[in-house]
């Protein structure tokens, strides 16, 4: 039998079933997390909820499962009760503490396997359900929500599920869940049933006592029929058409009003009556203050510690990481082959400085499509857990990117810088490679903040790349010089990025270039890169220093700007 301590729906577990009358939204109010105005009030064993108290006397288990699929089962439970355990928890006890959620699970054969995704095997979905449910008990919570946790499951694993939630209520938590259409064995391990229609109350009540109540209203049940089904049924509106939607709604009113009316219903509000008496809220558990949650320090190294492992486990997206924007620069050396220093060789320059400032974002911004997705939707689970937030989740992952960031743009620039025949200064050499950089780091971070700004990816990276686009042609002077644009143009040059990366690649370039130069055959002839700076971008090898702390003041207001839209668009629904 399935017993809890929750004095408002007796000591039993309650089992709700939903027909299209927002359970998702209940679920959300009981776990204060819902949005928009909500009247009444919430009390968990004579405390009144608030999202602190749910937050730690209570769990909540979405729908969907947001796993991160290149960790073990045992891996997913480390870091996360990292996140969750106070601060003074050792490594022994988390290890511990893993062992016996995945032994209350039934993980134990799974315990070292990947979590897997469409594309990565791994375990099934009914072992990522328990997965996910685990993680949710790492903290010990009196209460459990759970959303749909049969959602997608066979009938076998469906009901290995339910009875792994059983033996959690036997322990004396309160289970609270929603379901689609129970078997009949599934039906049978519960003692309490909610069934609600158009919103209102059809029947809540023991489940033994369920068929009684509704043979009694004219609706009997044949011996071999699932009882939830029979009743589900009867509790539903039949839209076919109008005359069936009029007549099936009369009965579901009239069955709201029978419940309303039933001894039932009366004795439940006289338990919730005496149940609340005296209410207060409680600010420590089992008469002990609260521990405090874990250090900043540790949860943003495990934020990254997780990235890494994620990343690293995956030999796909490890070299995509490494290798993708090296593989861009073939298709430079095979166009431009080796730079000349005639007057023509100019252009070539340009072009190569072109592909150089345009290639590094666009980089940035594949791999942040391919690779931030599952991190930005696990990010949404846990932060609503109240684990930790946008500022956190967002800088972990900007220094988890930082080491790919560097080795990809040294390799990149390397090959290209003196394969293609750059100006030969090892001093110049670095300073390229380090603009690459930066860029193809302001890249990945422009795109993270656009992922934050739409859920739909195809829209993310269609912004990101019109952004980048944009400020490469309007600032950078490779297309149009700067001084023959319109005003609103040329003032807007001055806040994007390109203004500055431009100025800085062309003065690394030419500064001091010899160029050769035969005035008898080419009119305006320019033999030394100085006369092509001062004449197209005056002053830029005065200012690369500066134009650098412009850069990196950039890519901070980059970040600022992608942790405040995180910040502003709140927690995304994943149900």
């Amino acid at each position: 039998m399935l017993t809890s301590k929750c004095k408002i729906f007796g000591d039993l577990l309650t089992f709700v079933i939903f027909l299209g009358s927002g359970k998702t939204s209940l679920l959300d109010v009981i776990s204060s997390r819902s949005t928009g105005d909500v009247s009444g009030q919430v009390y968990l064993n004579n405390v009144k909820c608030t999202r602190d108290v749910i937050q730690q006397y209570a769990t909540y288990v979405m729908q969907a499962d947001r796993l991160l699929p290149n960790l073990t089962v045992r891996e997913t439970l480390r870091y996360t009760a990292k996140l969750k355990l106070p601060g003074h928890v050792t490594t022994d006890d988390i290890e511990r503490k893993v062992s016996n959620v995945i032994q209350q699970m039934g993980l134990k054969d799974v315990a070292d396997s990947r979590i897997g995704s469409s594309i990565i095997r791994g375990i099934s979905g009914g072992e990522q359900r328990r997965v996910t449910i685990a993680i949710q008990l790492l903290k010990d919570p009196d209460m459990v929500l759970l959303d749909e946790p049969t959602s997608g499951l066979d009938s076998y694993t469906a009901r290995y599920l339910v009875r792994n939630l059983r033996d959690l209520a036997k322990q004396g938590k309160i289970v609270l869940l929603t379901i689609h259409q129970p078997s009949s064995d599934i039906f049978h391990m519960f003692d309490q049933i909610g069934i609600m229609s158009k919103g209102q109350m059809v029947y809540c009540g023991p489940a033994k006592e369920m068929v009684p109540y509704f043979t009694a209203l004219g609706y009997p049940c044949d011996r071999y029929t699932n009882p939830l089904d029979r009743y589900v049924d009867v509790s539903s509106i039949d839209r076919r058409d109008l005359e069936r939607q009029c007549e099936s709604t009369k009965r579901v009113e009239s069955l709201v009003e029978a419940f309303q009316n039933s001894q039932i219903h009366q004795q439940t509000l006289h338990n919730i009556s005496e149940a609340i008496t005296g209410i207060y809220v409680r600010k420590s558990k089992n008469g002990k203050a609260y521990s405090s949650g874990p250090s900043y320090l540790r949860v943003l190294l495990t934020l990254v510690g997780r990235m890494y492992t994620n990343v690293f486990r995956d030999r796909k997206d490890y070299f995509a990481r490494i290798f993708l924007l090296p593989l861009f620069m073939v298709f430079i050396i095979i166009f431009l082959g080796r730079l000349k220093h005639t007057q023509t060789s100019i252009q070539d320059r340009i072009g190569l400085i072109y592909n150089a400032s345009t290639g590094p974002p666009f980089m940035g911004i594949i791999n942040s499509i391919a690779l931030f997705l599952c991190l930005r939707d696990l990010y949404y689970r846990e932060s609503r857990d109240g684990l930790y937030g946008p500022a956190t989740f967002l800088i972990a992952y900007s220094i988890h990117v930082i080491p790919f960031n560097i080795v990809s743009s040294a390799i990149f620039s390397s090959i290209i810088y003196w394969v293609c025949g750059m100006y030969p200064s090892a001093d110049r050499f670095g300073i390229f490679t380090l603009e690459v950089f930066m860029l193809h780091y302001w890249g990945e971070i422009l795109t993270v903040a656009c992922l934050g700004m739409f859920m739909n990816p195809n829209l993310a990276n269609s912004v990101a790349a019109l952004l980048q686009s944009a400020a490469v042609i309007i600032a950078s002077g490779y297309v149009k010089t700067l001084d023959t644009l319109v005003k609103p143009m040329e003032w807007l040059s001055y806040i994007l990025i390109h203004r500055y990366a431009g100025a800085i690649f062309i003065a690394n370039e030419f500064k001091d270039l010899q160029l050769d130069c035969d005035r008898n055959v080419t009119l305006n002839c320019i033999d030394n890169g100085n006369e092509f700076i001062n004449k197209y971008y005056p002053d830029a090898d005065k200012h690369i220093a500066e134009n650098f702390g412009y850069l990196a003041a950039y890519l901070v207001a980059t970040l600022i700007f992608a942790i405040t839209v995180f910040k502003l668009a709140g927690l995304r629904n994943l149900h």
